[in-house]
């Protein structure tokens, strides 16, 4: 314990060595701001694709320059003020004192969601120039089943070249248009370490001979699962390549994969073996036995969100169509794979903006093994504690096998107070089967029977000069079906911010 307070100390004191400037980019911790960022792209304010995170500033920043205020509705003009709030105090020098408490503990956690701990205690600072981005995140956090340990959640080190900027860390990640959670990649996880390579600006290609010009970005990963898994040490690369082909239509490209890895190849020519799809045993010449073991476990899949205004509302209808691998000798690019659709409304109830969403997916994927079971997304026969870190799922909140609806309202009720409420239906692991029901890293964290939640979140925030505040909980009720049971839970959470 000694130790681990030593290393926050003197993190901490590194943090007033230096001036404090801005950070490149807007991470998943604020959902009210990807509101805001979501309302100004539906209304055709902003050029660039903004379904990826880390979402970068300098596309934003510049937009905003270019809005004329007067021709805003009031919706819109709130909007622009907070985005913009934003960015000015993004460019503050400051230091950022964070906590966090709740009665139980998260079973999962969402964008904007600031709870991934039971309790947690945080420094946070940035320094940036115009070659380089570096953040200090230095913390403590205990888990709800006891666990404790030293945390540097969203630190890095990032380098510009051009328009591209090289970083080191461990960031939070979202690929996707969904509000709750994503098939692809969330921050449900932990962030592991990883050195990224991102576009900076999404500045447009102009198709030859033609006036059309279609912005679009790109980012790739390549991280390391460094905690307790049957693979040691598995590596993870990440792709995202996002692009509007239209201002009404935003289209976004992702690929995971887990590669090498304790007693597996991390050769170039494996790692290309990866890029080209060839790692399906059997397929395209890939031999797999006890001595050459399938080479990876990949993913792949596309998202697409259309917008339009309807009687002055703008409206939004989005899907993800996310597979569990891809068979390019079956003449497709992805198979096995599972959908998320969704539909969010840009509102405003007396006077108070509004986003109002509702989404769907179904994480049950028949690989044929079984018929009816499931056991398969997320999962890998090789790579068996899958695609999983620290004990949840980097992807979809509720795992594999879930069938789920959320709606959920995202209120700004005044600049102080905002309001986040979501209601859940999970049907959760409904194959009534689980791949390793008695082993903690193999299967689905969540559950290794079937049951069905209902569950009614709610979170009000608060800001008051440096201070902000917020508070929050979920009560909800589990149905075991096997043996027919209830259990009711609650949980209640506070977090306090404070900015130096």
């Amino acid at each position: 314990m000694k130790a681990v307070f030593s290393k926050i100390i003197i993190s901490a004191s590194l943090l007033f060595t230096f001036p404090l400037v801005a950070e490149p980019w807007i991470d998943t911790s604020d959902i009210y701001l990807k509101a805001n960022i979501r309302l100004l792209a539906d209304s055709g304010h902003f050029t660039t694709p903004v379904t990826t995170y880390p979402l970068m500033w300098t596309d934003i920043s510049r937009d905003l320059k270019n809005i004329d205020v007067r021709s805003l509705s009031s919706i819109e003009q709130n909007a622009f003020a907070y985005v913009k709030h934003q960015l000015k105090l993004a460019k503050q020098d400051k230091i950022v004192l964070r906590a966090g408490a709740s009665s139980e503990g998260s079973k999962f956690t969402s964008f904007g969601d600031k709870n991934r701990y039971q309790h947690s205690v945080q420094i946070h600072s940035s320094y940036m120039n115009d070659r380089f981005a570096v953040n200090v995140s230095p913390g403590y956090a205990w888990t709800a089943d006891g666990e404790h340990d030293y945390i540097t959640d969203g630190s890095y080190v990032a380098a510009y070249l051009g328009n591209w900027i090289v970083s080191f860390g461990r960031q939070d990640r979202w690929f996707g248009p969904m509000w709750d959670s994503s098939l692809s990649l969330t921050n449900n996880a932990r962030p592991m370490q990883a050195l990224a390579l991102t576009r900076k600006s999404a500045e447009p290609v102009t198709i030859p001979w033609t006036e059309w010009s279609i912005p679009w970005t790109v980012t790739t990963f390549m991280g390391q699962m460094d905690d307790e898994r049957v693979v040691e040490n598995t590596l993870l690369w990440g792709f995202r390549f996002n692009f509007k082909p239209f201002n009404n239509l935003e289209v976004g490209v992702t690929r995971l994969a887990q590669w090498g890895g304790k007693g597996h190849s991390k050769s170039l020519s494996t790692f290309w073996d990866v890029l080209i799809g060839r790692t399906n045993c059997g397929i395209n010449g890939v031999v797999c036995d006890d001595e050459n073991a399938n080479p990876a476990n990949q993913q792949a899949g596309f998202d697409m969100r259309y917008s339009l205004n309807l009687f002055d509302t703008p409206l939004g209808v989005y899907g993800n169509y996310f597979a569990e691998d891809g068979d390019a000798s079956s003449g497709g690019l992805v198979t096995k794979a599972q959908i998320q659709v969704g539909f969010d409304a840009q509102l405003s109830f007396f006077d108070t903006p509004t986003t109002a969403f509702f989404e769907y997916s179904d994480s049950m994927a028949d690989c044929g093994a079984r018929d009816g079971i499931g056991d398969c997304f997320y999962e890998h026969a090789e790579y068996e504690t899958g695609m999983r870190y620290k004990g949840r799922t980097i992807s979809h909140l509720y795992d594999n096998d879930a069938d789920t609806f959320v709606f959920g309202t995202i209120s700004q009720l005044s600049n102080y107070f905002k309001v986040t409420n979501k209601l859940r239906y999970l049907d959760l692991n409904y194959d009534k089967s689980d791949k390793a029901p008695d082993n903690p890293i193999i299967g689905n964290p969540l559950t290794s029977v079937h049951q069905k939640v209902w569950m009614i979140s709610s979170n009000v925030e608060h800001s008051y000069q440096n201070w902000r505040y917020s508070i929050g909980g979920d009560l909800s009720q589990t149905k075991t079906v096997d043996d027919n049971t209830k259990e009711n839970e609650i949980n209640i959470y506070f977090n306090v911010e404070y900015i130096l």
